[in-house]
């Protein structure tokens, strides 16, 4: 009897301890993979990844610190068409810092692209080509 009642007596005590479970924090982010003539837009919102696969047009990269962009991305993909990334130079009071921002094109709210809604948002730009 005394074991059954130690029993019921823990059963209560670990309950009350039971915490709900804490949401966890879901993946966010935006990055435009290239690896030679192959590029990938990918679009990581509250965790759930969409990509649009396509075809590097053109990479141009400037050296000046005199020229606010210092680097240009343009890739042509099947649902998108030809998007253009630019990675902008911005000087702060605590230091440089660089923005690479997809610029507008008549494609990117049609249905079939689904990286349209990473457009106000900062890319990162993940070069392979060596």
């Amino acid at each position: 009897m005394q074991q059954i009642l130690m029993t019921i007596v823990l059963s209560v005590l670990l309950a009350g301890c039971a915490q709900p479970q804490v949401e966890q924090p879901k993946a966010n982010g935006t990055y435009l993979v290239i690896e030679n003539s192959q590029a990938w837009a990918v679009l990581v919102a509250d965790g759930k990844r969409v990509e649009e696969q396509g075809t590097v047009l053109d990479v141009i990269k400037l050296s000046s610190q005199h020229s606010t962009i210092t680097a240009s991305y343009v890739i042509e993909t099947p649902n998108c068409g030809k998007l253009q990334w630019l990675t902008e130079r911005q000087d702060v009071a605590d230091g440089v810092t660089t923005l690479m921002s997809l610029h507008d094109n008549q494609q990117l709210s049609e249905s079939g692209c689904v990286i349209g809604e990473g457009l106000s948002r900062v890319w990162t730009v993940l070069d392979y080509s060596g």
